[in-house]
């Protein structure tokens, strides 16, 4: 059955589906880290230590242990996926809120796919570009009513919070490009996270944001709940990239602002507007135009 899956044409979209609600899931638990005053990096660093041993722990189960062999792969896609883009984002909201950097994870899709075309990994499609535009467009619906003018003391950490969605198509682009051929993707997802969490740490140390939990506090609970669903998220996460590429890996944001509309309904009781649901439906549209075309191996 499951080698049946794997060869249906529908296994990268439902590989997109279960990354983007696992990952979707991280954003409510960042929240409520935020509420318990832990300081966003070290959320960040404990999310990926307890994901990427967690996933060490499977991955040495399976015979998929990492080699360390590849701790430059582990380093370099751990910092350009993970880390930065994590500093990034939170150094931005920390000055000007949630609702401008947050744009920000709009536009991987579109620099992934002009990236890959440049190196000519892609040729250019108008069906996949009508599709990542069409998402882009309705990712920009949903949040640009919410963030508001630029100021000009804002526009330094805006334009910092935009280097952000570069380095993640880059991450894109690298994990394809320097993929060891004989490492196993679960292998790649545990040394990625492992590699992540070593430079937050040293974001941590830089910044002072230094967090140990006490094991006993209810706050303290968010972070294992984040570092399971970093390790659920990571294992289709690598496995969509092997089997789509990195354009069609791209889209895990289009997939998270539509699972981040369901958990504030149906979680935290939140209410939107006809135009959120409109903007929801172009996401899926989009997504679905992309994947009307055959996915490259």
């Amino acid at each position: 059955m499951l080698t049946a899956l794997r060869q249906s044409r529908s296994y990268p979209l439902l590989l997109l589906i279960v990354t983007g609600v696992a990952l979707g899931a991280a954003p409510p638990l960042a929240r409520i880290a935020a509420q318990s005053d832990i300081p966003m990096i070290a959320f960040a660093f404990w999310q990926n230590l307890l994901g990427g041993l967690l996933l060490l722990l499977l991955a040495s189960l399976t015979g998929a242990r990492p080699p360390l062999r590849h701790l430059r792969f582990y380093a370099i896609s751990g910092l350009i996926t993970l880390a930065l883009p994590s500093v990034l984002i939170f150094l931005a909201v920390a000055r000007i809120g949630a609702g401008l950097p947050s744009i920000a994870y709009a536009f991987p899709a579109m620099i992934t796919y002009a990236i890959a075309l440049g190196l000519r990994m892609e040729r250019f499609a108008w069906q996949r570009a009508t599709g990542i535009g069409l998402g882009l467009v309705g990712i920009l619906l949903i949040l640009g009513p919410r963030s508001g003018p630029v100021s000009d003391a804002d526009l330094p950490w805006m334009l910092l919070a935009f280097i952000a969605p570069v380095s993640l198509a880059l991450g894109n682009i690298y994990r394809t490009r320097a993929w060891p051929k004989d490492a196993a993707p679960l292998a790649l997802a545990s040394g990625t996270l492992l590699g992540a969490a070593v430079w937050l740490l040293v974001a941590c140390a830089v910044f002072g944001s230094f967090y140990v939990p006490a094991g006993v506090a209810p706050s303290d609970w968010v972070l294992a709940a984040a570092g399971l669903f970093a390790c659920l998220s990571f294992i289709p996460y690598f496995e969509l990239q092997r089997v789509a590429g990195p354009v069609y890996l791209s889209q895990i944001g289009y997939v998270m602002a539509a699972v981040s509309l369901a958990i504030g309904t149906f979680v935290f009781g939140e209410r939107y507007g006809l135009l959120v649901w409109v903007a929801a439906a172009v996401i899926v549209a989009g997504i679905l135009l992309v994947n009307r075309k055959p996915v490259q191996k």
